[in-house]
């Protein structure tokens, strides 16, 4: 579906061009990465080619934009969410239920990202650093609210840092799986079980609490 050209967007509106920019790219580059030049791109936004190329110097950098302006929407709504939740373990699946639920309604982004830039580009992984920090953040509270209650594993025999990259790690690559390499859409209830369980299996004191959480 063509995407409609925008108005002018008023000079004076420095976030609101900034913001027609990420909308237009990430409707264009999902639509058709290759076909979706800065030109374009700036076109469809209502702004100045000149303005594409003051924030970005490519659309890879846009993509990550993109990419960095989602997560913070995601994070924002896990914060809110898991308040309520003072069971770790719960609170826990959760966090991988929302992640899923917010990356299924964004698949064809995600996927975009997966194959086009990827976790191994330095300037990306920089621009998504402090996105990366708040989502280690927000897992790693939940890791030491866990072990102050003995529901988790002591810290002693847990090392948070390495128990961070085990869940993200998984996250990552069950979805790189699923979307690029069997090109499958995200279940998230049921694909968030199977990665809950397989995680708590390494953290919980015992598996009877890991089987308790998820009677609901």
């Amino acid at each position: 579906m063509k995407k409609k050209l925008k108005l002018s967007q008023p000079r004076y509106d420095v976030a609101g061009r900034y913001t027609a920019l990420l909308e237009a790219g990430e409707v264009l580059l999902c639509e058709g990465y290759d076909n979706a030049q800065p030109q374009l791109i700036a076109q469809t936004a209502g702004v100045s080619i000149g303005l594409f190329y003051k924030h970005f110097k490519n659309k890879q950098e846009l993509l990550t934009a993109i990419m960095v302006h989602h997560l913070g929407i995601l994070h924002s709504q896990i914060t809110d969410d898991i308040e309520q939740y003072s069971n770790p373990a719960e609170a826990l699946h959760m966090v991988i239920v929302l992640t899923l639920k917010y990356f299924q309604a964004h698949q064809g982004l995600i996927k975009l990202f997966f194959m086009q830039i990827g976790y191994g580009d330095t300037k990306a992984t920089e621009k998504l650093g402090e996105a990366r920090q708040t989502y280690r953040h927000i897992l790693r509270s939940i890791l030491e609210d866990g072990i102050a209650k003995g529901m988790f594993l002591t810290s002693d025999i847990l090392d948070i840092e390495i128990a961070l990259n085990s869940i993200i790690g998984t996250i990552n690559w069950s979805l790189y799986d699923l979307l690029v390499v069997k090109n499958k859409n995200i279940e998230p209830n049921q694909l968030a079980k199977k990665l809950s369980t397989h995680l708590l299996r390494s953290f919980l004191m015992s598996m009877e609490k890991q089987q308790s959480s998820f009677q609901q």
